[in-house]
C-alpha cells in the first residue's frame, strides 16, 4: 500500500529535488504552495518532470501528484488528509511558521529543509515531531527553453544529498541519517562553503545583469572574487572549527563546481531574492565576515560580497524596503540601526570607513555601468 507523503513548498527543492529521496512509486506525493500558477497546473494534470544531473547529463523522473492545494484550499479539506506518513517543510525561514500552521498539532515526523536550524524551534508550537534537515544540492527553479515548452513545471536538480537528523525512524527516505554532531557539521560546511559564495556569485552577477549564476563563473573577474571568497571561508573554518581538513577541501571543490555547472540553470534571481536575510548578523554574509576578522583574517572578497548585495535592486523583492532605508539613512545609521552592527566592532569601523572604496572596487569589476550610490 503507498503511503502519503506531504510536501509544504512546491518550490525547487520541494518539486525538483525531495522526489528524488523517496523510493519511487511508494509514496503519494500531495503539495502545498501560495503560487496559484504551480498548484493549478497540479491539480489539471497530475503530473510533471523534474530532471537529475549525472554524469553531464539530464536524467528524467515522472512526478505522480495525488494532490495539489493552495493554503486556504488545504485548510478547507485538511480533516480528510491527516494521515501522512512524513511531512516536508521547505518554504523559506520567513515563512516556516505561517505555513506550518496548516498542520498544526500534528504528530507526523516533519523533515525541516530551510537554510537556518532555528526553524525547527520556531515552529515547535505547530509541530513537535519537527527535525532539521539539509539538502545538500543546488536546485534550480527553471529549466531550459526545450524542456518548459513541454512541461512548464519541470525543474533542474543536481545529484544532491539529503542530510537528516537520525532523530527521524525511518527505512524509506534516500539520504543520510545523522546524529546531532554530524549534522552539525554538514550543517556549518553548507552555510559558509555554500551559502557564503553561491550568493556573492548572485549578487555580483546581478549588478553585472546576468541570468544564471554559472555565468558568473565564466567572467574572470567575478570568479576570481567567488573563489576569494571560498579561501576566505575555507582558512577561517579550519582554524575555528576542528573539521578535517580534507573534508573542508572536498567541500570547497564540490561546490565551486557546482556553481559553474552550465546544465544547472541556477537563476541568479533565486539567490539573490531576499538580501536583508542575508546579511543578518549571525548569517553568510556579515556573520562570515565577522568570524573571519576573528580568526585574523580580512574577507576582502566577503566584503565586496556584501557591498553587492546593498547594491542588489530588484523591484519585485520583498527586501525592496532595504534600499529606501540604505538611501534616506546615515552611513552610520543604516550600520548601526539596520544591519544591527555594534558601534567601534571591527566589522562596523571597517564598512564605514572603507565603504566607499569598496563600492568603487566591486564596480570597476564590472563591464557595465553599476549602480554606485554610496549611503
Amino acid at each position: 500500500m503507498t503511503k502519503d507523503v506531504l510536501i509544504i513548498g512546491a518550490g525547487a527543492i520541494g518539486r525538483g529535488f525531495l522526489p528524488w529521496v523517496l523510493p519511487q512509486n511508494q509514496f503519494n506525493l500531495n503539495f502545498i504552495d501560495t503560487d496559484q500558477k504551480i498548484i493549478s497546473d497540479m491539480q489539471k494534470r497530475r503530473h510533471y518532470d523534474t530532471y537529475k544531473i549525472k554524469d553531464n547529463q539530464l536524467i528524467k523522473l515522472g512526478v505522480s501528484v495525488k494532490n495539489a492545494w493552495l493554503p486556504e484550499q488545504f485548510l478547507k479539506e485538511h480533516k480528510k488528509h491527516k494521515n501522512f506518513e512524513l511531512i516536508f517543510v521547505n518554504v523559506g525561514p520567513r515563512n516556516c511558521f505561517l505555513a506550518t500552521q496548516l498542520m498544526k498539532g500534528s504528530d507526523t515526523p516533519t523533515l525541516v529543509c530551510e537554510n537556518d536550524p532555528s526553524c525547527v524551534n520556531n515552529i515547535y508550537i505547530n509541530l513537535k515531531r519537527s527535525y532539521f534537515a539539509i539538502p545538500d544540492v543546488i536546485t534550480s527553479n527553471y529549466a531550459p527553453n526545450h524542456i518548459l515548452i513541454n512541461d512548464n513545471l519541470s525543474v533542474i536538480t543536481e545529484e544532491g544529498f539529503l542530510f537528516y537528523d537520525d532523530s527521524v525512524k525511518n527505512d524509506f527516505i534516500i539520504g543520510n541519517a545523522c546524529n546531532k554532531t554530524e549534522l552539525e557539521k554538514h550543517w556549518i560546511a553548507k552555510l559558509y562553503l555554500h551559502n557564503t559564495p553561491h550568493c556573492v556569485a548572485a549578487y555580483l552577477g546581478a549588478l553585472e545583469n546576468l541570468t544564471y549564476v554559472h555565468e558568473v563563473m565564466h567572467v574572470d573577474t567575478l570568479a576570481n572574487v567567488v573563489h576569494g571568497c571560498m579561501n576566505e571561508m575555507l582558512q577561517m573554518l579550519k582554524r575555528h572549527w576542528n573539521f578535517s581538513q580534507d573534508f573542508l577541501d572536498a567541500y570547497a571543490k564540490k561546490e565551486l563546481a557546482r556553481f559553474s555547472n552550465v546544465l544547472l540553470y541556477d537563476p541568479i534571481s533565486r539567490v539573490a531574492r531576499e538580501p536583508f536575510r542575508k546579511l543578518k548578523l549571525n548569517g553568510r554574509l556579515i556573520g562570515a565576515s565577522q568570524l573571519c576578522l576573528s580568526q585574523g583574517i580580512v574577507p576582502d572578497n566577503t566584503l565586496i560580497g556584501i557591498v553587492s548585495a546593498l547594491l542588489f535592486e530588484s523591484k519585485s523583492d520583498v527586501d525592496q524596503h532595504l534600499q529606501f532605508t540604505r538611501k534616506n539613512l546615515s552611513q552610520h545609521h543604516f550600520f548601526r540601526y539596520i544591519l544591527g552592527l555594534r558601534e567601534g566592532e571591527a566589522l562596523e569601523i571597517i564598512l564605514n570607513t572603507r565603504l566607499t572604496h569598496l563600492i568603487e572596487k566591486t564596480c570597476s569589476l564590472m563591464n557595465n555601468s553599476c549602480n554606485a550610490n554610496v549611503l
